[in-house]
């Protein structure tokens, strides 16, 4: 099988965001970059591709890359210090939960293979013990097929993300065959609750708790206390 390739002059410089940045980032993207990889001559649904993606990421830290459902290559920027951060509570809670639960769970940079030919990589994600024996050695070296069980995203308030963006990009998680998943937005301190066979999210507003519901028994994120209570509003400088 033939290796997809992108070549280095496909992937345009990025404007600076500011003078001040540290040198050894270099240049960043004031948001995410697409690039149609049709007119560069290069085919995004060849079953190797979840490689290339992955290649891409470690090769050009920090950002990360994505292939859309409409065939269009996503430079995504970093993520400032406090969105990871903001983040990493999350995940930090979803894998005391498994240790005790079963599963595995995975935290960014774990890249899914949607039905729609998307390739995505969510914020935390989850999937069955079964699930997980049983995936291919190709799986276990690129992308799962499929979307995980459980999915979050966190639009935290230095991320260069948009609500509608999100609010699309949760709905491509259920229609890739998620049975849960929350959509965090942390400055509106609301939650989107989404659920296979609901056509719209459930909305909470400045909830306690995110519950995991009969996806993940048990598991119960405070998120008032660990996100929007911390990160709910615009840190000063």
């Amino acid at each position: 099988m033939a290796t997809t390739t992108i070549p280095d002059t496909a992937l345009p410089a990025a404007p600076p965001v500011s003078a001040d940045l540290d040198p050894d980032i270099g240049l960043l993207l004031l948001g995410e970059l697409r690039l149609n990889l049709a007119a560069l001559g290069i085919d995004g649904c060849t079953p190797d591709f979840d490689q290339v993606l992955i290649q891409l990421t470690a090769d050009n830290e920090p950002y990360e890359f994505e292939l859309a459902a409409s065939g269009e290559l996503v430079i995504i920027p970093p993520m400032a210090s406090e969105s990871g951060v903001c983040k990493s509570y999350l995940c930090a809670e979803l894998a005391m939960w498994r240790r005790a639960h079963g599963g595995v769970c995975y935290w960014m940079r774990c890249a899914y293979r949607l039905p729609s030919g998307a390739l995505l990589m969510p914020n935390a994600s989850w999937i069955t013990q079964k699930r997980h024996n049983n995936l291919t050695r190709k799986e276990r070296d690129g992308a799962i097929n499929g979307a995980p069980d459980f999915v979050a995203e966190v639009l935290a308030p230095y991320d260069t993300a948009t609500l509608p963006q999100l609010l699309a990009r949760m709905t491509e998680w259920l229609d890739g065959g998620a049975k849960l998943g929350w959509l965090v937005a942390v400055r509106e301190r609301r939650a989107y609750i989404y659920r296979a066979g609901q056509d719209e999210p459930e909305i909470l507003d400045n909830p306690e708790t995110l519950s995991g519901e009969d996806v993940l028994p048990g598991f119960l994120f405070e998120v008032r206390r660990l996100i929007f209570d911390l990160y709910g509003k615009e840190t000063e400088e």
